[in-house]
């Protein structure tokens, strides 16, 4: 594990340690909170030739919302996921993007944040 991984960890460990009441109100949603959501919190869900799943790209909170924190650092990063099937990451980048033009439209708080700054053209 990388220095930036461990960081992580500590980050997302220090958050429930100061006794957040639920990950996905700490920030950094730890890894072991990540794998409880179901398939469908993630933007794409690759099946491997061995059956294998691999979720990528979470921003839907356990209650199926979509959390604009996650939406962000979804489309941050999706240069970075090794995707089995290229097209998944049109697909993926699709997804995010009409979550995003929702929360633009619902007037979301959070659209004054850097989400509100990324035009499409932008989130690759």
């Amino acid at each position: 594990m990388g220095r930036a991984e461990w960081g992580f960890v500590a980050l997302a460990c220090g958050g429930l340690l100061l006794g957040s009441a639920h990950p996905a109100e700490s920030g950094a949603w730890p890894r072991a909170f990540v794998g409880t959501l179901p398939d469908e919190a993630f933007a794409i869900v690759e099946t491997g030739p061995d059956g294998r799943r691999r979720r990528h790209l979470p921003h839907h909170g356990p209650d199926g919302r979509v959390d604009a924190a996650h939406l962000r650092s979804a489309l941050a990063r999706l240069r970075q996921v090794r995707w089995a099937d290229p097209a998944d990451a049109e697909r993926a980048r699709q997804h995010l993007r009409e979550h995003l033009a929702s929360l633009r439209q619902a007037g979301s708080p959070e659209r004054e944040g850097p989400a509100a700054r990324l035009t499409p053209g932008r989130a690759d």
